[in-house]
């Protein structure tokens, strides 16, 4: 089963917070914006599991 290290998405998390921070205009935008990152990751990571990549 693939799993992602844990450094490799500890920087991805810290390079979309810095994104997230940088673009959203309020703390509403901003928890708006990182649940959706944080639902999609989690997405991609479930399809890449069931198809065994």
């Amino acid at each position: 089963m693939f799993t992602l290290p844990i450094l490799f998405r500890f920087v991805l998390l810290a390079f979309v917070g810095a994104t997230v921070a940088s673009v959203a205009n309020s703390k509403k935008d901003f928890a708006l914006l990182t649940a959706v990152f944080l639902l999609g990751l989690g997405a991609l990571e479930a399809v890449l599991a069931f198809f065994g990549v």
